[in-house]
């Protein structure tokens, strides 16, 4: 809980009745919520529940002044993260009792010669709060105050909030639902309510009937096997238990010339009891449809009567309720009519598995209280923990960003199901992941509470992860961890450094083993708090968003409205390239500054076709004409295969080898590729063929001969371009090239000392400028 900054304690409520006088004392104003500027002079709601006629009264003003208060409002003082104390002077013997639901409250309110006094406050938790002062048992006054959160507008961020919550919860439930049943009808219509339960009705609506009508034309019955009793000249079957009946109803027998003998005497039965077979429809599986169809009546009147509440115009929502509780009601007043009801549980019979009708009633069922399962959830958090419920906005945030950018979902996976439906991870605090998937097959993770375990020092769990995935191996994880907190010093909003401390933690602490088991290499680009603050324009200034270009750690601004910044953030570094994101890092790895860009120790060597290539793969060697390779560039130590672009293969460097040794011969002595050819060639004999993670890309005028780069570019590049490049200078101006192409339909070639960019010649000069067609410029990105 933050600590309090300014302003002084001060009496907020009081109220005097013949038995006691209350008091709750506080300071009247917030300095988060003063200094953001939110929340201020707005009517709180107040209202006070009492059986006494002269009860006093009196709440704070805006002047610092109490006042008499007969109305149901009161000036905002109340705020989830402020301290405030209460204190009952008793003025009789009676036994007076302060009950409130939190019993962190209830437990620091203590007795004090005649006073009840404690303090407490509301660990975030916003909205009404209720207190109960009960004498000798009984509840005297009920009092009900407003608590408003310090970090965001009530009004606007706090509903804000809530409704998209739960409205994207229940979007992502009503796909997850469609996606995972496989029904047509499910997938195709999309959400636009936020009252789940009405939406899926409405969807399913006329199959549920077909369903039930196909249930009522068709019912299913079971021979009944009954005994009654009955006149003996109406029976057709008698029961052997006739005779304890004549037994215990001796007034049913009369003299007879023929029948029963008793003591010497003759008798005829005028009742018996008949054994009797019948077909009934009263069984388990149409009691159990009776029990739906009054569940989902009873759901609709719950809705019918909160509609009817609101003040706004409701009438189409009304109408469609009322006929669907018409055609249900017919129903269950003519075809189950006869039908007992059900009580006991009992288990699913093979009907609602397998008989047409009823598997279809049950399917629809099902899906209509899962979502009422998870919808519960949700209404049961928002109102309450307004940090937990930032945490989950925050998330769903990130998801509708990736999606607003292009990203289609292919995993529902923090929706799940459960015995009684479905189960949503955000609700749990448990670890789950969504899976995304672009037109090109990039795949992205965005992973909530995800576990780091097995690091060299200790196990970590932020908020948000977000994994970017290639079609390689490769991985770029950002850390965006959502904290419910502000820091203001001198006027200026920002979070607290202590958050910004744990980014660098998350980064430092997870990283991956390398292949020798003894060094390791960081798995984290970036780390970013996420906290509760709207004005971006003015947080562009704050040091922890600069800090971002800088060290790729900082933080964000996030509340409803104002979530430009991330956006942009996320777009580019989904952009980034692999080498481009790994500049980002300040970090050491496995690679100094010289040896990603100066240390050209692999031979790139063009290949003439697959059957070359197989060669020099299944035999560890290559060749090349001496005439071709006067001069081998010092230092080399490794060759790498570009095969060009052919009619069966899209070309482009996926193999490479160390070399072990070379020598000269004839080219007629080489037995792998036999050739009549007297010609001297070098010939480098390697060690094992190395496959590279992903294939370097060719580009439009590929590798001509021979080529030299480093082994860091060569396992970090994507395409050809990217061999050549020379520090991260050149990365940045060839990042900003490729998009001027693709954005301009452009074409963009490497030459040896310069690029051609459409029409444009580009120089990159060694103290960073630009040379555009011939004309330096100052190194910024002009338009072309």
């Amino acid at each position: 809980m933050d600590s309090l900054h300014t302003g002084y304690s001060t009496n907020l409520i009081l109220i005097d009745t013949s038995i006691y006088t209350l008091y709750i004392n506080g300071k009247l104003k917030n300095f988060k919520s003063e200094n953001i500027g939110i929340n201020i002079n707005k009517p709180a709601f107040f209202n006070v529940d009492h059986n006494e006629e002269d009860v006093i009264i009196k709440t704070i003003t805006s002047n610092d002044e109490l006042a008499n208060n007969s109305s149901n409002f009161m000036y905002p003082c109340f705020f989830e993260d402020s301290n405030y104390e209460i204190l009952i002077e008793a003025k009789s013997e009676k036994n007076i009792k302060v009950y409130h639901i939190s019993d962190d409250i209830n437990k620091n309110i203590k007795k004090l010669g005649n006073c009840l006094i404690g303090s407490f406050s509301f660990k975030g938790e916003i909205g009404h709060s209720n207190f109960k002062i009960l004498v000798e048992g009984k509840e005297d006054i009920n009092l009900t105050i407003e608590i408003f959160p310090s970090k965001m507008d009530y009004m606007d961020d706090y509903y804000e909030i809530m409704n998209e919550i739960n409205e994207e919860i229940a979007s992502l439930t009503f796909n997850f639902l469609g996606s995972t049943y496989h029904r047509a009808k499910l997938k195709d219509v999309e959400y636009q309510t936020n009252t789940e339960f009405f939406n899926i009705l409405k969807t399913i609506y006329k199959d549920l009937f077909k369903a039930l009508n196909r249930i009522a034309k068709s019912p299913k019955h079971e021979l009944c096997t009954y005994e009654r009793t009955q006149d003996i000249n109406k029976v057709t079957r008698i029961s052997n238990n006739t005779s304890t009946y004549m037994s215990k109803h001796p007034e049913t027998l009369l003299k007879s010339d023929k029948g029963i003998s008793i003591n010497g005497q003759t008798y005829m039965p005028r009742k018996v009891i008949e054994i009797k077979k019948e077909n009934t429809t009263d069984i388990f599986e149409n009691r159990f449809v009776k029990y739906i169809i009054r569940s989902i009546v009873k759901r609709l009147t719950i809705i019918e009567n909160n509609l009817k509440e609101k003040e706004a115009n409701q009438d189409e929502y009304l109408k469609i309720i009322a006929n669907f509780k018409k055609n249900l009601n017919t129903h269950l007043n003519t075809y189950y009519k006869n039908i007992k009801d059900i009580y006991e549980k009992a288990s699913m019979s093979l009907v609602f598995q397998m008989t047409s009708g009823y598997k279809e009633v049950f399917y629809y069922y099902t899906i209509l209280k899962k979502g009422l399962d998870i919808c519960d959830d949700v209404y049961s958090i928002t109102p309450k923990k307004i940090w937990n419920l930032y945490e989950i906005w925050c998330y769903i945030k990130l998801h509708n960003i990736l999606k607003e950018i292009g990203y289609d979902v292919v995993n529902y996976g923090i929706v799940s199901f459960k015995d009684n439906g479905l189960s949503l991870s955000l609700l749990q605090n448990k670890e789950a992941v969504m899976t995304y998937r672009n037109k090109q097959g990039e795949t992205i993770e965005l992973w909530y509470n995800k576990s780091y375990k097995n690091l060299p020092t200790t196990s970590q769990r932020p908020d948000t992860v977000l994994c970017l995935k290639t079609k390689s191996t490769d991985e770029k994880i950002y850390i965006f961890d959502a904290k419910y907190r502000v820091f203001i010093s001198n006027g200026v909003v920002g979070p607290h450094e202590e958050d910004i401390n744990v980014m660098h933690r998350y980064r430092d602490s997870i990283v991956s083993e390398l292949n020798d088991k003894y060094h390791f290499r960081y798995n984290t680009f970036g780390a970013y708090v996420m906290f509760p603050y709207s004005n971006e324009k003015e947080f562009k200034n704050h040091k922890f968003y600069k800090s971002i270009e800088k060290v790729n750690i900082g933080a964000f601004p996030m509340l409803p409205g104002s979530y430009g910044l991330i956006k942009d953030h996320i777009l580019k570094i989904i952009s980034e390239s692999y080498i481009e994101a790994k500049e980002r890092l300040i970090v050491h790895d496995e690679y100094d500054n010289y040896s990603k860009f100066k240390l050209k120790n692999i031979m790139v060597v063009n290949i003439k076709d697959d059957k070359h290539l197989q060669a020099y793969r299944d035999n560890k060697f290559f060749h090349i004409p001496t005439e071709s390779l006067k001069n081998i560039q010092l230092g080399v130590e490794y060759v790498a295969f570009y095969e060009p672009k052919g009619k069966s293969n899209i070309g482009g460097i996926m193999y490479y080898a160390k070399i072990k040794e070379v020598r000269k011969y004839k080219r007629s002595e080489c037995k792998e590729i036999p050739k009549d050819n007297d010609e001297e060639y070098l010939r480098f004999e390697l060690e094992d063929i190395i496959k590279l993670d992903r294939l370097i890309e060719p580009v439009e005028y590929g590798i001509r001969l021979i080529v030299y780069t480093t082994l860091y570019l060569l396992k970090n590049a994507y395409n050809v371009h990217e061999l050549h490049f020379k520090n991260i200078r050149e990365i940045d101006i060839y990042k900003w090239m490729r998009n001027y192409a693709i954005t301009n339909n452009a074409k963009l070639i490497r030459h040896k000392d310069y690029y051609e960019l459409g029409k444009n010649k580009i120089e990159i000069l060694d103290n960073g400028k630009l040379k555009i067609n011939d004309k330096v410029n100052d190194g910024r990105y002009p338009d072309l």
